[in-house]
């Protein structure tokens, strides 16, 4: 068993001493992985994504919220900062069509606003939840989608 541990634990080291050094020949600085970005959240609109794709979104967020937290730099600590990013943003849900309408650059017809996150990378990542309707917008007003 210790010795399972012990392997598990030095294959660990080995692939963070194999990113370091592939970070090193990319000729990437030090200086942007010496500070790791805090839990953010970003609401991004569907229109926003290629349909398909797992490209990043296209654009800044509508909405943008910077925590004060650092989570790990793992798949724990992107679920554990989506996980804050929900808490945070739920008591909005019920006045969720006037705040994305009155932030939206454009008219939205039948869009899911859905939650990409950073943390520690300055990467969005999905995190495969949505509000769970669509919106449509016309002049920064909302307005019930048509179901057609």
């Amino acid at each position: 068993m210790m010795s399972k541990l012990f392997l598990v634990c030095a294959m660990l080291l080995l692939v963070v001493a194999v990113n370091a050094d592939k970070t090193k020949k990319e000729g990437k600085s030090k200086k942007e992985h010496s500070k790791p970005v805090p839990c953010t959240c970003g609401i991004f609109l569907s229109g926003q994504l290629k349909k398909g794709s797992k490209d990043s979104p296209k654009g800044d967020p509508v909405l943008t919220q910077e925590l004060d937290t650092h989570f790990a730099h793992n798949s724990i600590g992107q679920r554990q900062c989506a996980n804050k990013c929900l808490e945070n943003m739920i008591k909005h849900l019920p006045k969720s069509a006037d705040i994305i309408c009155a932030t939206v650059d454009r008219d939205v017809r039948k869009e899911k606003a859905l939650l990409f996150t950073k943390n520690y990378d300055a990467t969005w990542i999905n995190s495969n939840m949505s509000a769970g309707r669509d919106f449509c917008c016309k002049d920064n007003v909302p307005y019930k989608c048509p179901l057609m």
